[in-house]
């Protein structure tokens, strides 16, 4: 897994380009009518020829003298009263003068101003600024994509931060101490965005004189998009960066960065180093599936009195614990009646392994030990017990908490569902004896294995992908 870490760009757009001017073809009518209605016979004034004197009057050295904004104003003053008075000295000065007598001068001033002052202005806000790509993730996993913010929180390559799936670095060039050129922070807006699988994420910020700023953006990804993936998809990261000035946006940089999305079941190779990676398989537990009610419905006809309960005790029972292990049994059986299989999945043509969801483990009734696994710990999340993942270097299991509160766990090992003739007994006493052959191996306490408490995690910030 590769990213761009230092692929400059040159943002700044007025090296070496003349200024723009854009009046083509415009006319203004002078307002000739009583109570501001134009007459029939109105003059008109050639605004390209006006345009076209002031763009003689900015070519040259005088451009130079445009370092700072302050500045500006006084320049176009000077500018307009020149041309009137003696840029004209032409075949057409006579025409224009007569038509200037009757012209709507309000009108003809704004026309002019945008022409020519608001491209002065805009080339002065941004001619110390420019920026580059910093990072650009080439793969994007659907199975985390909303979660990236929270898995790169705190990523960092070469002692650098390097926020993903995208980011760039600004820069304000401007150089602290002449007294001939003011120099002042830049307030930066950065948009981004992928067509077709996100939101436009945008942020602002300031950027100091002699500084460089990191911006990220955070996407929103659209959940419907990423499931109808099926295999790889290309697309392109798209990238704007503004300077906001008495309310507009000036742009001054824009990036096209490639990548791939993948498909939401595959669980990929996020970029080395990336802190508690194991946590995120929590996005596979999804108890807000829409198959879970009906399984928790015939859980209860096999409970006392047809009621699930949840760290409560059943009547006859010896203790919470108890009865929290005989609701986790009747789940075994209702899980067992659908004849599932121990079948691996035929991946899906991407980096990493493919795991389905357990919406898609019911549907097709076979699984490996993780989706098992996502598939118990969803329903007994959503039925409100306290769910963990035990997490071997080739395994995956569920435990939960007995009783609420309680360090005192059972285990279930899950791949036993795919057994006709296994017992919850069984399956309870092989979690339990894998359990105890880590925790006495020292393998909890020196990375080997995992035991993730799915309420830390959704604290975290870890959250069930919305499958249905």
């Amino acid at each position: 897994m590769k990213f761009s870490l230092q692929r400059f760009f040159n943002g700044m757009l007025i090296a070496g380009t003349a200024i723009a001017i854009s009046l083509a073809g415009t006319s203004l009518t002078a307002c000739s009518g009583e109570d501001g209605v134009d007459g029939k016979d109105a003059a008109e004034v050639n605004v390209d020829s006006l345009a076209n004197v002031l763009r003689d009057e900015i070519t040259g050295t005088l451009w130079d003298s445009l370092y700072a904004e302050p500045y500006v104003d006084t320049v176009y003053n000077i500018l307009f009263d020149n041309a009137f008075a003696t840029a004209w000295m032409d075949s057409v000065r006579n025409a224009l003068l007569d038509s200037l007598k009757l012209a709507d001068y309000d009108s003809l001033y704004a026309k002019l101003y945008d022409s020519v002052y608001a491209d002065i202005y805009s080339q002065s806000v941004i001619r110390t600024l420019d920026a580059w790509t910093w990072s650009a993730k080439d793969d994007i996993y659907g199975a985390f994509a909303n979660l990236y913010p929270l898995m790169y929180k705190d990523y960092t390559a070469e002692g650098e931060s390097v926020p993903q799936p995208v980011s760039i670095k600004v820069r304000n060039t401007c150089e602290k101490g002449n007294s001939k050129v003011p120099c002042r922070w830049k307030k930066i807006m950065v948009k981004s965005w992928i067509e077709g699988f996100t939101d436009t994420a945008t942020t602002t910020g300031n950027v100091n004189p002699d500084t460089t700023a990191l911006f990220a953006t955070s996407f929103k990804f659209d959940n419907e998009a990423l499931l109808a993936l099926t295999a790889p998809t290309k697309a392109n990261i798209q990238v704007r960066a503004y300077a906001l000035e008495n309310d507009h946006e000036i742009p001054f940089f824009a990036t096209s960065e490639p990548t791939t999305i993948h498909p939401m079941q595959v669980n990929g190779a996020e970029l080395a180093g990336v802190k508690n990676r194991i946590w995120y398989d929590g996005v596979w537990v999804t108890p807000n599936m829409d198959s879970i009610p009906a399984i928790l419905e015939e859980m209860a006809e096999l409970l006392p009195d047809k009621v699930l309960k949840v760290y409560q005790k059943y009547e006859g029972d010896e203790s919470i614990s108890e009865s929290s292990a005989r609701v986790v049994q009747a789940l075994f059986k209702v899980l067992q009646k659908r004849n599932l299989k121990y079948i691996e999945n035929d991946g899906a043509g991407s980096r990493g392994q493919k795991v389905n969801y357990p919406v898609e483990v019911l549907r097709t009734r076979q699984g490996v030990c993780n989706e098992l696994s996502f598939l118990v710990a969803s329903i007994l999340e959503a039925a409100g017990f306290d769910v963990y993942l035990v997490v071997l270097p080739t395994h995956m299991f569920v435990g939960w908490a007995g009783e609420v509160g309680t360090n005192s766990l059972g285990f279930l090992e899950t791949t036993m569902l795919a057994q006709e003739d296994a017992t919850f007994g069984g399956a309870y006493l092989a979690g339990a004896e894998k359990f105890n052959q880590q925790l006495e191996a020292g393998n909890f306490e020196n990375g080997t294995s995992q035991i993730m408490e799915l309420a830390e995690l959704r604290a975290y910030g870890i959250t069930p992908n919305d499958i249905p």
